[in-house]
């Protein structure tokens, strides 16, 4: 049976998610952050005949978030994407969504593929120098935005103004950043979906005219320091080889891949 879930079925829904922490960091801080169900969340679960959980649903905001064990409920995650016209991104591990794929006979309009990699707290790596980091207030949700959406990459991320404030309101994540003496923001890397053992990292950023001095680096060096005093794991994902070997120096290490399908 596919149906949505509430707070009454947390003790379902947290072992199923529980097993993957990094595959379902996603999912799993949403949940701790806004609960079964708001006005801009909702999470839908399949479970078989003896009422274990096997498939999660999770809708933030515009964007879809799929786990599965074994694919049951697919033509349900079908259907509800087909209701929602609004919906931009569904996203989950590289397996899962090309078995969705397969099993609904879906084309979405645009398929990103990512490395996906963490970073265990305490990971040795190189000391450097992070004296010039600040940390974003909602102040900064302004020039925070306008810098991501400087970026070519990040022209077609989910991220909007709204959920910017979310993230700051819910104390979901942290962002650090780098400013030139005017106060122009110049380069920046957040967190997002923090929860109990995890966050991921997102919108690592430089303007493009002051790449390749190690900007972005710093902001996030910045953040490993706050996660290794708070005892949680990092997690990421990218698909520039050239960005990989800078995670990867920073002690993050490839676990998975990581797919986003574009409606």
């Amino acid at each position: 049976m596919f149906r949505k879930v509430t707070e009454i079925d947390h003790d379902a829904i947290f072992p199923f998610l529980a097993c993957r922490p990094a595959k379902n960091l996603f999912i799993l801080g949403d949940i701790e952050a806004f609960g079964y169900e708001t006005a801009f969340q909702e999470v839908w679960a399949y479970f078989d005949s003896n009422g274990r959980v096997r498939t999660v649903l999770l809708r933030y905001y515009g964007t879809y978030v799929l786990s599965t064990e074994s694919g049951e409920g697919f033509d349900d995650v079908l259907r509800i994407l087909s209701a929602n016209t609004a919906w931009t991104v569904l996203q989950g591990s590289y397996e899962d969504l090309v078995d969705f794929q397969k099993a609904v006979d879906y084309s979405p309009s645009k398929i990103r593929s990512f490395y996906f990699a963490e970073r265990s707290p305490g990971t040795p790596r190189p000391h450097i120098d992070t004296s010039d980091v600040k940390a974003a207030t909602m102040d900064e949700i302004e020039p925070l935005f306008r810098l991501r959406r400087s970026i070519k990459e990040f022209e077609s991320s989910a991220t909007t103004r709204e959920s910017l404030r979310q993230s700051f309101e819910a104390n979901t994540g942290i962002h650090y950043y780098i400013a030139d003496e005017q106060g122009r923001m110049l380069a920046s890397a957040s967190t997002a979906a923090e929860n109990s053992i995890s966050a991921m990292v997102v919108g690592v950023c430089t303007n493009p005219q002051y790449r390749r001095q190690g900007l972005a680096t710093r902001c996030l060096s910045a953040l490993c320091d706050t996660y290794d005093e708070r005892g949680k794991t990092l997690c990421l994902f990218y698909d520039n080889p050239e960005a990989g070997r800078i995670y990867h120096r920073l002690g993050f290490h490839d676990i998975d891949k990581w797919t986003q399908f574009y409606r």
